[in-house]
Order: C-alpha cells, then sequence, then structure tokens
C-alpha cells in the first residue's frame, strides 16, 4: 500500500519593492511587504518578526536604525485617497531604534530617538531628534515633538538637555555590531 501525500502549493506572497543596503541585516523571520518602497539603509537592523508594512507608503529605514521583535514601522490603514496619493510615508532618521512591540505610523521620527517596549506612534506624528519615548507611552495622530523631548507616563513631557548624543551614538555602534554577529541575515530573500 502506498500512500501518496498531496502537497498543498506554497503560497507565493509578492517581494515589495526594495532598496536594501548591503551592509544592512534582516533576520531571516522578518517581514516586509507592500506594494510600496522599502528603503533600508547601511547598518540597519531589522530582528526577526520585525515588520516593515509598505502597503500604503513608502517606508525609509535610516543608516543604523534598529528594529527590534514583533515592532511594526508602516502605515496600519489609510484613512484618505489624499494620503496615498501624497506619497508620504514613514521616514526613520539616523540611528533610530524602535524596541519590541512598538508601533511607528509617523511621518518622521529623527536622528537618535528612541522609541521602546509597546509605545505607539500615531499616523502622521513628527518626533524631533534624539526624543525619547517610554514604554506603553502613546503619540497623537499629527502631533510634534520637538528635539529631545521625554515622553513619559499618561501625557508628561519634559525636554532634555543637549550634550550626551556623541556617548549615545558609540554605544548604539557598538549595539549594532554585536546585532550584527548574533542575527543571521539573508538579504537575497528580499532582493526583487
Amino acid at each position: 500500500m502506498s500512500s501518496t501525500t498531496a502537497r498543498r502549493p506554497a503560497s507565493i506572497v509578492p517581494k515589495p519593492p526594495s532598496s536594501l543596503s548591503p551592509t544592512c541585516v534582516i533576520a531571516e523571520s522578518a517581514s516586509l511587504t507592500g506594494t510600496n518602497l522599502i528603503t533600508v539603509s547601511s547598518n540597519a537592523v531589522l530582528h526577526p518578526r520585525a515588520k516593515i508594512i509598505a502597503t500604503y507608503a513608502p517606508v525609509v529605514i535610516g543608516e543604523g536604525c534598529i528594529v527590534c521583535e514583533r515592532a511594526s514601522v508602516g502605515l496600519l490603514n489609510a484613512d484618505s485617497d489624499e494620503e496615498e496619493e501624497s506619497g508620504i510615508g514613514v521616514i526613520l532618521e539616523k540611528n533610530v531604534t524602535i524596541e519590541a512591540g512598538a508601533i511607528v505610523e509617523a511621518k518622521f521620527v529623527g536622528e537618535g530617538t528612541t522609541i521602546e517596549l509597546g509605545a505607539r506612534i500615531g499616523k502622521g506624528a513628527i518626533l524631533g531628534k534624539h526624543c525619547k519615548v517610554t514604554p506603553l507611552s502613546v503619540i497623537a495622530p499629527g502631533e510634534n515633538l520637538p528635539d529631545f523631548t521625554v515622553v513619559y507616563g499618561l501625557f508628561d513631557r519634559r525636554i532634555e538637555k543637549p550634550g550626551l548624543e556623541v556617548l549615545r551614538e558609540k554605544v548604539h555602534e557598538k549595539h549594532i555590531e554585536v546585532l550584527r554577529r548574533l542575527i543571521p541575515t539573508n538579504l537575497a530573500k528580499w532582493k526583487s
């Protein structure tokens, strides 16, 4: 008695258009979806199960950005045709860190900004340079945060004094070096 097992054809999901730096790290189980361009710059790291969504608008991941597990970057839905036609999506500048479970739909996130565990950044928000959004904080859609803003608690904000940016950048670079050794990458999987 021979039994033949019918194999179901593998679902073929089209790869999104992408521009990937050869020095970026994208984990095998990261998710890049959508029909708009996804740009991942040099030394950026996408952890396993990180989601980049370019269904409604393009996404730009800047140099040295880190997107952690279960974090989502990109617009989750389109509220109007005007937004889709504008072509403005999500832009992460240099050395931005998006921690686990955070959702980022912001129009722009400035250099050196950290968005911590489970935070939610609303559609169209603009975050300045070197901001910090603490765990589970929410930034309203369209909100504009000035440089060096720390968001904590329910609605609390304060402006941090500048001066530690160089030190933070060095620590960030070391973090990326460690992640490059720990996370296996297969850029060929994402090349269009």
